[in-house]
């Protein structure tokens, strides 16, 4: 029995075509042993269940809790923007569905299983079930060492480690399962010469695309790169009879499965006139065009155009001009222009440059700087040369190889490095910035555009080598050029960025390998395997592998929930001392959490989906409203019965305060934190000269000795603050002065009001209107009552966040039920720099209507009472 079973194993091992399977193994082994390390740190004490690791999937857990519960998700979600509801919840179906079905699985091998569990466990599964298929599509599009080497680098990589940890159960963990799974078998449908089996492959894309946008929208991406891709194809004649049908498989399986499942969001027409969307349409109609151009020749077409231009240039051409035609009867003769300007403004500022999208962390812009922190510089250069070697791979049969090759070199760099740092000469703000990246794009497509040109009229040769090109390496270079576009718009999808990545470093490692077997001189040869076994495995070179292991191995170890045991007792405190129909006001990020976590609805959440209106009232007329009567107007329409807030508020002040100011920014301000520096402190005869070092740009103008200070170009560097010790060991304090610079000129000007102990202490000497709040410092076991400060500006003093949660003021209609103080800070304090941060307690209030009360006509519309303020 022994004998044959190591037979066997003998024989796997011996059979050449089960190496890669066996090594694929292993990378799957490790990818769920590191991404599953996060478990210990997910369990929640006040419950003892499993909480997911960041925000936003706490509502998948809510609505995977509903679909198990109810066999469905309701119509309209009831906790979500109260009063209305949120009634498109068609999107999260699947997702809740793929969940519920985990846990059942689990549940029939463990009865202890969970679906807290089954939840938190979800993204390290379904990344490693993506491995296979991402595997298989890089061994399709390479080899099998491309694809193990790429995997084994997903598997590591930092830039796709934090979305794929266990309680990471967000869209994209399946939603990658799918884009790779529809990607494998798209490349399959046009290697496979059967018609019938490449439909089949066809249709199996087409579902998963299917899938993946009932997942997560940005299978707008594999739209843009199926639909440049067969453009590409028609224009160098590759687009064959048996491609177009297996694109229109692809695309119509792919719109059927859209339609029938989320039929009220991806409406044919919606996704048609989409500027990311429409290139699928687009490209159906030119390979439809040129089948019909080529097969029938259709009023004589193919007769007029050939020898004259490229038919599927020309079949390009017919598909542009009645595309301009139909979108022109759909929706004006504006529409061209309109899109056309959408198009270059996304390809700048691809997530927006709106208030609303400055103020999202997961829209902002990312620099190269930090995709070369994430991955090191020995990543990012392989990765630019392994797109460098694919390009002249692709043109080493042509004449242009070399000159081709070096132009492509130069795009690359000024298209990718025209964004590298942020005080740097390419900051990808100012002018040359800009012109480097737009411009590369721009010499890219009329560079290549006249070469095809030329060759077709003058060099009949090289234009048979250009359609001769490639189809796996344009499939991959079109991949790469338009996730750059990409993830250099938005930090968020370096995620989806990542895997192509991979892809180029393992190429880059794979060629120069084979590159260094063909010399001759050994010396020349070792030294290149040196070098790349170095970049490949040394710990200490950032990039490699083995650096890469360690550091995912030590982020998935010491990540925590954001979830943190503050929220976690005051959502205990939630469900066990609110009334089960309690709704709940405050900023838009803890909506998921007091929904899940304290199980009661909310007016706002992490999913926006309420309209703009609903944060601009939140923002204006509640946290930076101006009277209790204003805030309590907006909350009463909104049947809201308690208001939370907590220390957060005061790093988000520039986000909400922007979002809720009008077309002149009026709200918006900001706070920031100055520490004592006892260094600079003067101790005088009868006082000690507290300084208080920090940086703080004005919010408005103001006037001071017929001296004209201006909005952000003046500010405050430093407080000084007269500490006079009494008898009793007590401390008076006096009138402070701040030190303010302007035009290069420093200025002294009195503080009329300072903040501590519960109350304020107004000073008779005219000066800065704002007030100082003293706050305590503690490092370790040392306390400093007088340690550190904020400085609330006049605009931001007289706000109720200010009233309410700074001052604690105590009023009628905003009871305090609920401080956390006492619990989480040290030597009785409150809100205080702890450990070199600026932390305080959470509150929340239960509101008492006054009568009278008279709510404005578009808090219950929520519709803006000036629309300017959504693009300003």
């Amino acid at each position: 029995m022994l004998a044959k079973r190591s037979e066997k194993v003998k024989k796997f091992f011996s059979d050449k075509t089960n190496f890669p399977y066996f090594i694929l193994g292993i990378l799957i082994v490790i990818g769920y042993a590191i991404r599953s390390k996060t478990l210990k740190n997910l369990i929640d004490p006040t419950t003892g269940n499993y909480i997911p690791l960041a925000l936003d999937p706490f509502l998948f857990l809510r609505y995977a809790k509903e679909t198990l519960t109810n066999g469905a998700l309701s119509a309209v979600d009831v906790m979500r923007y109260v009063p209305t509801g949120y009634e498109q919840i068609g999107e999260f179906g699947l997702l809740s569905n793929v969940i519920v079905g985990l846990y059942k699985f689990l549940g029939f091998f463990n009865s202890g299983i969970t679906l807290e569990y089954a939840h938190v466990v979800y993204p390290p599964i379904l990344f490693c079930l993506s491995l296979i298929f991402f595997f298989l599509l890089i061994r399709r599009l390479f080899d099998y060492r491309v694809g193990l080497l790429a995997t084994a680098f997903l598997v590591v990589l930092p830039s796709y480690l934090y979305r794929t940890l266990a309680g990471f159960s967000d869209k994209e963990s399946l939603a990658m399962f799918f884009m790779f799974g529809a990607m494998y078998y798209y490349v399959r449908a046009w290697q496979e010469k059967k018609l019938r089996t490449a439909m089949i492959c066809g249709l199996f894309s087409g579902i998963l695309t299917g899938l993946m946008g009932l997942t997560w929208g940005g299978v707008s991406l594999v739209f843009l790169i199926f639909g440049l891709f067969v453009l590409i194809e028609v224009v160098l004649d590759k687009f064959s009879e048996k491609d177009f049908y297996v694109y229109s498989v692809w695309l119509f399986s792919l719109l059927f499965i859209l339609k029938v499942f989320f039929g009220q969001k991806y409406t044919v027409s919606t996704l048609a006139l989409s500027v990311t969307s429409g290139f699928m349409f687009l490209a159906f109609l030119v390979g439809l065009i040129n089948l019909i151009i080529r097969k029938k020749n259709l009023f004589g077409i193919k007769d007029k155009i050939e020898g004259k231009l490229p038919l599927g240039f020309a079949s390009l051409i017919i598909s542009g001009v009645l595309g301009i035609f139909f979108v022109t009867l759909l929706e004006g003769f504006g529409a061209i222009a309109g899109k056309a300007s959408s198009f270059i403004r996304n390809l700048l500022e691809p997530f927006g440059f709106t208030r609303w999208n400055l103020t999202v962390a997961e829209s902002h812009q990312p620099y190269v700087s930090d995709w070369i922190a994430s991955w090191g510089w020995s990543y990012m250069l392989l990765m630019v040369i392994g797109s460098i070697i694919l390009v002249y791979n692709l043109l080493k049969k042509t004449k242009l190889k070399l000159k081709g090759t070096a132009f492509y070199t130069f795009f690359i760099f000024a298209f990718i490095f025209s964004r590298y740092k942020a005080g740097a000469t390419l900051n990808g703000v100012n002018t040359l910035s800009k012109s480097l990246y737009v411009g590369s794009l721009i010499a890219l497509g009329i560079g290549a555009i006249a070469v095809y040109f030329y060759a077709y009229r003058k060099d009949k040769e090289l234009y048979t080598s250009i359609l001769n090109f490639d189809k796996n390496t344009i499939f991959v270079i079109v991949w790469f050029l338009l996730l750059t576009v990409a993830a250099r718009g938005a930090i968020r999808l370096l995620h989806i960025y990542s895997p192509v990545t991979t892809v180029l470093v393992a190429y880059a490692f794979v060629k120069i390998f084979d590159y260094a077997k063909s010399l001759e001189i050994n010396w020349a040869k070792f030294g290149v395997y040196g070098i790349l076994l170095i970049l490949l495995f040394l710990p200490t070179v950032q990039g490699s592998l083995t650096n890469m292991y360690t550091s995912a191995n030590n982020q998935a170890k010491y990540t925590g929930p954001s979830y943190g045991s503050q929220w976690q007792t005051s959502m205990k405190w939630v469900r066990e001392n609110t009334d089960e129909d309690a709704v709940f006001a405050h900023w838009w990020d803890y909506g998921y959490w007091v929904q899940t976590g304290g199980e009661r609805a909310t007016l706002t959440d992490g999913g926006n989906a309420g309209g703009y209106a609903l944060n601009y009232f939140m923002g204006r007329h509640v946290i930076t409203g101006q009277s209790e009567t204003e805030a309590l107007e907006f909350l009463y329409a909104k049947n809201a019965t308690h208001l939370l807030m907590i220390s957060d508020e005061i790093g988000k002040y520039p986000a909400f305060s922007s979002i809720g100011s009008d077309v002149d920014y009026d709200r918006y301000g900001w706070i920031t934190t100055f520490q004592l520096d006892k260094s600079r402190s003067q101790e005088r005869r009868n006082d000690t000269n507290l300084f208080y070092a920090g940086s703080y740009a004005f919010d408005e103008d103001f006037i001071f000795d017929d001296t004209l200070f201006v909005k952000q170009s003046g500010g405050i560097g430093a407080f000084l603050l007269p500490s006079v010790p009494q008898e009793d060991g007590t401390v008076v304090l006096k009138q402070p002065e701040a030190v303010v610079v302007q035009n290069g000129q420093q200025y002294s000007i009195p503080v009329e009001c300072i903040f501590i102990e519960g109350k304020e202490i107004e000073f008779e000497q005219p000066g800065l209107k704002g007030c100082l709040m003293i706050l305590p410092r503690v490092n370790g076991n040392q306390n400093e009552p007088f340690g550190a400060a904020i400085w609330i500006s006049p605009k931001i003093r007289r706000t109720l966040f200010t009233q309410l949660y700074l001052y604690g003021v105590e009023s009628e209609n905003f009871k305090l039920v609920y401080d956390d103080s006492a619990q989480f800070f040290p030597h009785g304090l409150s809100l205080g720099v702890y450990n070199g941060r600026l932390i305080g307690p959470q509150k929340i209030w239960e509101m008492s209507y006054p009568q009278g009360l008279e709510p404005s006509e578009f808090y219950y519309s929520n519709e803006l009472p000036d629309e300017r303020v959504r693009e300003s």
